[in-house]
């Protein structure tokens, strides 16, 4: 064989958008297929959602705007509109404390990759949640470092901050620093959110453990998803400046989910830390890795975000329109959870977002299985996970008593 040994056994698993494609063509020939595989925003009608103040502003980009090359390690302007759709009002006071670094990438999936890239070495371990979306393992696979979980939530459906610590103290024995990943809020790809108090005990950690360093990484990809108030999440952000001088915070943000950009591939790497020097160094490394890796991110998509979050009309705009996207998608958990309810369906801990779990054994025969009854959905190791974002409500109303059949016919 040609291929390096490294490379010879890879092959991907549960491909999602190979089983989008599936469910699409199955759709095709039988409309009442329900199609709940892929994490994009779709109207009632079955159409994408596109945000109009997203359409308005690329009518107003140049030539040069939409297709010149983009710096591999962005421009001012972009840095700034990232910043600010993180944090918000919170950002000068981050800023007193704090030195903050964004560097554009090819969505929130070329965020992680050059976080995994510059802040793990082969054989060493990270930690997952154990419930996630499960690139992060093919991230694993792909550059060979080794990864652990910790219990996403505990009996009472709470952060298991207990078990983070446990999980903690065994990897911290082992290396020297501990890259801790988290997926809030509206977790992929169970809705999990965290609770205020859940961000302090984060940081509780590498304040009462200062022999080790400690990184936390943040995918932020569905935050704007969380609430109508959008400082709820953003104050939470904020707790990071109060980092030690142990810890570094990388936030994984992308345009994809909350704008509607799904193919045009932008998003950002963002660090924060007390330590200038941390900050330096992130750039240059995170500068060289994109040129090496991609080049630069999508201009088009870079021009979209730095007028629809700097121009003050275009930002109102977005606003009104992510409330009316989180009501759609409040109204069809309801459906789905009183669905659930009734038929006796149990649902891993939800709260906002777009995916909703259904726990099961066997979890990748029930998806085949379900094919059957006209519904497409993504297995996990766990978990049958439903796309909300891309069915109706009557549809969401529909799903649960269709896969509790199916479990009652195969006897699980």
């Amino acid at each position: 064989m040609f291929i390096n040994k490294g490379s010879e056994n890879k092959k991907l698993k549960n491909n999602i958008l190979a089983l989008a494609n599936v469910a699409n063509e199955a759709k095709k020939l039988d409309s009442s297929v329900i199609n709940s595989t892929t994490g994009m925003m779709k109207n009632e009608d079955g159409s994408l959602y596109e945000f109009s103040c997203v359409e308005k502003v690329m009518k107003t980009l140049t030539t040069s705007e939409k297709f010149a090359y983009a710096n591999s390690s962005g421009s001012p302007a972009y840095k700034k509109a990232v910043l600010l759709a993180l944090f918000g009002k919170y950002l000068e006071d981050i800023q007193k404390d704090c030195f903050l670094e964004c560097i554009p990438t090819p969505g929130g999936t070329g965020a992680l990759n050059l976080a995994f890239t510059n802040y793990v070495d082969k054989c060493e371990t990270v930690l997952l949640p154990n419930h996630m979306w499960e690139n992060y393992l093919n991230y694993a696979a792909d550059m060979g470092f080794n990864t652990d979980t910790y219990s996403l939530f505990n009996d009472a459906g709470k952060f298991d901050i207990d078990d983070l610590n446990k999980r903690v103290d065994i990897l911290k024995a082992k290396q020297d620093r501990v890259l801790i990943l988290i997926n809030d809020p509206c977790e992929n790809p169970t809705g999990f959110c965290m609770e205020d108090k859940d961000y302090d005990n984060l940081l509780d950690i590498s304040k009462k453990n200062k022999d080790t360093n400690f990184i936390y990484l943040i995918d932020v990809a569905y935050y704007d998803f969380y609430n109508t108030d959008p400082n709820i999440i953003k104050s939470r952000y904020a707790k990071f400046k109060d980092l030690p001088s142990n810890a570094l915070a990388l936030f994984v943000f992308s345009g994809s989910k909350s704008f509607g950009l799904y193919g045009l591939r932008i998003g950002a790497l963002v660090a924060l830390s007390r330590d200038e020097k941390e900050i330096t160094t992130f750039k240059n490394a995170s500068t060289f890795s994109c040129r090496a890796k991609w080049s630069a991110a999508s201009t088009l998509g870079i021009s979209v975000i730095k007028k629809l979050i700097l121009n003050e009309e275009y930002a109102a705009s977005y606003q009104r329109e992510i409330k009316e996207v989180c009501a759609m998608l409040e109204k069809r958990s309801v459906a789905f959870l009183n669905a659930a309810n009734e038929v006796g369906l149990k649902t891993l801990p939800y709260e906002r977002g777009f995916f909703i779990c259904v726990p099961c054994d066997n979890p990748e025969e029930l998806m085949n299985a379900l094919h059957e009854d006209g519904l497409h959905a993504i297995c996990t190791k766990s978990c049958l996970r439903i796309a909300l974002c891309a069915i109706n409500k009557e549809e969401a109303a529909r799903v649960p008593a269709i896969i509790k059949k199916r479990m009652s016919l195969m006897g699980k």
